[in-house]
Order: C-alpha cells, then sequence, then structure tokens
C-alpha cells in the first residue's frame, strides 16, 4: 500500500494544473480565491502562489479577476457613489429613477461589455463615435470623466487592478462674453418685467442661473442685506454669503411685495421660473447683443468686483470659486482694460527718471525747440 500524502499546511493554498498551466488556490477571509499563475514550470509557480498568499497577510484585497467585471457592476458603483455624496450630476427622471446627466451614450456604447475590454483603443474608438456625432470636446470628456470614475472606484474596491489609459480631448478656450453697464441697461429695457430682477441678480452678484432661480426668500435678510446660501444648493455645496446693496436690493424690497407669499424670490404668476431661454435670446437680439448668455452675467460680476478693488479672496468668496485658476478663466480682461493699463504706464514712465520725472518731457521739448533755432540761425 501506497503511504498516504503528508497533510498540507493550513495557509500554504495549493497548485493543480489544467492543460499544461498551473493554477493556485489560496483564502482570504475564508473565502477560496483561484487564480492562473500563468506558468507552466511548477517552482515558478510556487513563487507566484507565495506572493500572493504574502499580499492577504499584508492586507492586501486579492481583486477579482475583471474578466468577470462588467460595465454594469462598475456603473452600479458609480451610481452608489453619487447618491452617497448627493454629487450634482445626479438627477431624477421622469420614471423616478435616479440617473447621472451625460452618462447615455457612455451607456450606449460600452454596455454588454467586460471591464477587461474597455482598453485605451476602445475609449479612442468611442471618442471617434461621438466626434462623428459633432458631440463637443467638452462633451466628451465629461463622459470619459465618468468612465474613468468607474475604473478607479474598481480599483478602490479591490475589484479592478488594470486602469486604462484615457485619452482626454483639448477643449475650446473658454467663452469671454460680458456685459457693461450700458449694455446691461439696455438689456434690462427689451427683457420681461418678470425678469428684469433676475438680470440685476445676475449681474450685480455674479450667482449662478440655477442659485438664483432656486433663491428662497428663507435665505434672503432684506433688513441686513444680505443673501445667505445654504450648503447643498450651491454648484461647489458650500454655503456663501452676498451683502446686497442699491438698486438689487430695492428691486427685492419691490419682489417681496409683489409676491407676500411666495416661497421663491423670483416668480411668474406666483410660481417658481424654469427655463426662459426664449424669452433672453429675443430680448438679448433686440438689444443688438444676440450672442449674450445668461452665464456671461457670471464672468461680469467677477470682473467688475476685480476692476471695484475688491481683493481676489474676498471675490472668490463672493463668487464662490473655490480654485483661483478657475476664478482667473472668469477675470476677463477687455480692450478698455489694455487701453487703461497703456495709458497708466505711460503716465508712470513720463513721471519716472530716477525718482520723480515730471520735468523729463518738458525739458526735452525745450531742447528740441532750441535745437530749431539754432539751426534756423546757422542757415541765416
Amino acid at each position: 500500500m501506497s503511504e498516504p500524502k503528508p497533510k498540507r499546511e493550513r495557509g500554504t493554498g495549493r497548485l493543480f494544473l489544467r492543460g499544461a498551466t498551473w493554477w493556485g488556490q489560496y483564502y482570504f477571509h475564508g473565502q477560496a480565491i483561484r487564480v492562473s499563475t500563468k506558468q507552466t514550470d511548477p517552482k515558478k509557480a510556487e513563487r507566484f502562489l507565495h506572493r500572493k498568499i504574502g499580499e492577504v497577510e499584508a492586507g492586501i484585497a486579492p481583486p477579482v479577476g475583471a474578466a468577470r467585471v462588467t460595465y454594469e457592476n462598475m456603473r452600479e458603483a458609480l451610481l452608489a457613489d453619487y447618491q452617497a455624496n448627493r454629487r450634482r450630476w445626479l438627477r431624477k427622471g421622469k420614471d423616478g429613477n435616479p440617473y447621472i446627466a451625460d452618462l447615455s451614450h457612455v451607456d450606449d456604447y460600452f454596455s454588454g461589455w467586460r471591464a477587461a475590454d474597455i482598453t485605451t483603443d476602445a475609449i479612442r474608438k468611442f471618442v471617434c463615435k461621438r466626434q462623428q456625432e459633432k458631440a463637443a470636446n467638452g462633451t466628451i470628456n465629461r463622459s470619459l470623466a465618468l468612465l474613468r470614475r468607474m475604473f478607479s472606484l474598481g480599483v478602490q474596491d479591490g475589484k479592478v487592478r488594470d486602469v486604462p489609459h484615457f485619452p482626454m480631448l483639448r477643449e475650446a478656450t473658454p467663452r469671454k462674453g460680458f456685459l457693461d453697464h450700458a449694455g446691461y441697461q439696455k438689456l434690462r429695457q427689451e427683457l420681461p418685467e418678470y425678469l428684469r430682477p433676475i438680470l440685476a441678480m445676475g449681474y450685480y452678484t455674479g450667482m449662478r442661473k440655477a442659485e438664483i432661480l432656486k433663491l428662497r426668500w428663507s435665505n434672503v435678510d432684506l433688513l441686513g442685506a444680505e443673501i445667505r446660501l445654504d450648503a447643498g444648493t450651491t454648484k461647489n455645496n458650500e454655503p456663501r454669503s452676498i451683502s446686497i446693496t442699491g438698486e438689487l436690493l430695492e428691486m427685492l424690497k419691490i419682489e417681496r411685495q409683489r409676491n407676500p407669499r411666495a416661497e421663491y424670490v423670483f416668480v411668474r404668476d406666483g410660481e417658481s421660473i424654469g427655463s426662459f431661454f426664449k424669452a433672453w435670446k429675443s430680448a438679448a437680439k433686440r438689444a443688438g447683443m444676440p450672442a449674450l448668455l445668461f452665464h456671461d452675467l457670471r464672468r461680469t460680476g467677477v470682473r467688475n468686483l476685480v476692476r471695484a478693488g475688491v481683493p481676489e479672496g474676498v471675490a472668490m468668496a463672493i463668487s464662490g470659486h473655490k480654485t483661483r485658476a478657475v476664478f482667473e478663466r472668469y477675470n476677463i480682461v477687455s480692450g478698455r482694460d489694455l487701453r487703461d493699463a497703456a495709458s497708466k504706464l505711460d503716465d508712470y514712465l513720463a513721471r519716472q527718471n530716477f525718482g520723480d520725472n515730471s520735468g523729463t518731457i518738458a525739458s526735452f521739448r525745450e531742447g528740441q525747440a532750441e535745437g530749431k533755432k539754432e539751426e534756423v540761425v546757422t542757415k541765416q
């Protein structure tokens, strides 16, 4: 009789053959993990298995085979992340089900795919398809960012190990539209009466359109002349306060008198205002500025704060910009700014000559005049 095989020591795992390839089995939290060593040499396979067991002992969770992870699995994790963190791109459809904005095209293309098959080459083909559909580079980048987030969550959850490279596209340069005060007054006359207070709010504060339309009277202190935006109602989910004065304060007082029982500050026939795109476009066209967007008022608000001498830190707190890089995109420099800068530089240089240069130009001109006199005398 052959001697019985010695019992394998607990925790050492085991190797077994599948065809000519050695596979390893080890345990993580009581669950058996089977993985191909991709080796035909038993000694190399054993070293591979020992590395895996070492990772478990170090507390490193083994990744679930990407071959079994699908796009749908990663999408579920993304949706759960958005719901847990209440991200702004999470919306609710007419059927009541949650969805993520800009994800539909990714769903249409990658539904049914395995995570392992979503390679950089596949992503480039998706980009080409969207470009053929005339999608803007910025729109495509938003979709790629969502897909990249799926892979990042997969890595965090230990379900995905390899993350493909995402070839992000160069986006169009930021818009440089803004509204000067003369243009503001002209546009105000062309807008319907119910939109004029909204225009004033955007022009004087630089608030986002969504923040303005969702503004409640509970967030407005007319006596203290202050607007307090609650956390969760702003784009960056942080609260902020905005002081209101002058024309804007008076317009808000009038609105309060007109609609004393309204929940929202800006209403039409007692109801909160939704989209006003057509009314805006028509008024802007009549005012001679057909390309003007409401969001240009945000750029205008930032620019006016800086030109008024408000410190940038305070201006960023008012506008709600968290980073200087984004803030600078809204701090538009106009042709008038450049002319003013050139004029100030000219005045400055005219006063400089080892101190005050106020007489330098006059002396220079006097010298020119004396030179001309001497030239005349010489000719005579």
